[in-house]
C-alpha cells in the first residue's frame, strides 16, 4: 500500500513518516496512492482509498470531488498548542487596551487608565474539540470559569460544566470562540438572533468565517461599539472587500503557521494512517454533512 503527501516536507520528517507507517511514503504533487495526506490539496485519484487531512478540518479540500465511498479523516486537536496561544494574544491585548496605550504612549500621552482582567470571566468554547481542550486549560491559568458546548461531552477538569444548548453557551459567556467546523449544520450559524443573546464583549472566531453571517456581524460591531470581533479568518479571503470596524481586529490567517506545530500535525496524520491500515479506522467524517 502506497502512501502519499501531496504536499513539500523534509527529508528528516519524511524519515519520520515511514517509520511510523511501516509502508512506503512519498511526496507526490500528482496523488498517486492509495492513501494521501493532504494539506489544502486533494488530488482525484482512482487508486484512492482514505484521505487523511493534517488539520482538524476538512473544509479546505474541493469535497465535490471526493468519491463516495472513499474514506476522509481529520486530525483533531491539530495546531491547537499555536491557535490557542493566537486566541488569547488576542484576548489579552483588546482586554488589556494594548494597541490603545501604544499608540497613546508614541504620542506621549503618559496616562493610567483602569484595566480589566480575564479572572473571574466566563469563557464560552462553542465546538470543544482539541483546540477547544487547549484553550480550556489555558483559561483556568486566569483564573477563568469554562463553558462549552459539544455533540460529544467528556469529562474534562478544565471545564466547569457544559451548556445545554448554543443559546445558552452564548448567553452565559462574557468571552465567546468559536471552533466549530464548517458543516451544512454550522454553516451561517451566527446571526442576529445569535449575536444579540451575547451579553459579553468579546467573540474570537478560529474555525471558519462563514460560520458568522458577515451582514449580521458588521450590524452588530456598529450597533454596539464596545464590543469586539477578534477573528483569524473573514469572509473571502484572502481578498478583503470590507471596511473593517474598528472594533473587529484581524489577523490574515496565521494561527496555525508555526513550524513545530506543523511537524506535529503530519506525525498525528501519520498515526491516524497506521490505524487505518491495521484496521482501526480513527476521525473518519461523514461527507454528506460538509458537501455543500
Amino acid at each position: 500500500m502506497d502512501v502519499v503527501l501531496t504536499f513539500n516536507i523534509s527529508d528528516k520528517l519524511l524519515t519520520e513518516c515511514r517509520e511510523i507507517i511501516g509502508v512506503n511514503v512519498s511526496v507526490d504533487p500528482e496523488g498517486n496512492g492509495d492513501i494521501q495526506i493532504v494539506s489544502t490539496k486533494y488530488v482525484p485519484n482512482q487508486r484512492t482509498k482514505m484521505v487523511q487531512s493534517i488539520y482538524g478540518g476538512i473544509e479546505r479540500l474541493k469535497l465535490e470531488k471526493l468519491p463516495p465511498d472513499i474514506t476522509v479523516c481529520t486530525n483533531p486537536g491539530a495546531f491547537k498548542r499555536s491557535v490557542s496561544e493566537h486566541a488569547f494574544a488576542m484576548i489579552l491585548s483588546t482586554i488589556k487596551k494594548l494597541n490603545y496605550h501604544n499608540i497613546r504612549t508614541h504620542r506621549r500621552i503618559f496616562k493610567k487608565e483602569p484595566e480589566d482582567t480575564l479572572y473571574g470571566k466566563v469563557i464560552g468554547i462553542l465546538g470543544y474539540g482539541g483546540i477547544g481542550s487547549q484553550i480550556a486549560r489555558t483559561a483556568k491559568v486566569f483564573g477563568m470559569k469554562v463553558i462549552a458546548y459539544t455533540r460529544n461531552q467528556v469529562e474534562d477538569p478544565n471545564v466547569d460544566s457544559y451548556a445545554i444548548s448554543i443559546a445558552k453557551l452564548i448567553s452565559q459567556s462574557d468571552i465567546l470562540v468559536i471552533l466549530l467546523p464548517y458543516t451544512q449544520k454550522t454553516k451561517g450559524l451566527i446571526t442576529t438572533d445569535a449575536l444579540t443573546m451575547f451579553n459579553g464583549n468579546i467573540i474570537v472566531n478560529m474555525s471558519n468565517a462563514d460560520v458568522v453571517v458577515k451582514n449580521d456581524m458588521l450590524w452588530y460591531l456598529k450597533r454596539y461599539p464596545e464590543k469586539y470581533y477578534l477573528t483569524d479568518v473573514w469572509w473571502g479571503e484572502p481578498v478583503i472587500r470590507d471596511q473593517i470596524p474598528d472594533n473587529c481586529v484581524l489577523t490574515p490567517h496565521i494561527a496555525g503557521e508555526v513550524l513545530s506545530d506543523f511537524e506535529d500535525a503530519v506525525i498525528s496524520a501519520c498515526r491516524n494512517v497506521k490505524s487505518y491500515i491495521d484496521g482501526d479506522v480513527r476521525n473518519a467524517v461523514d461527507l454528506t454533512e460538509y458537501l455543500m
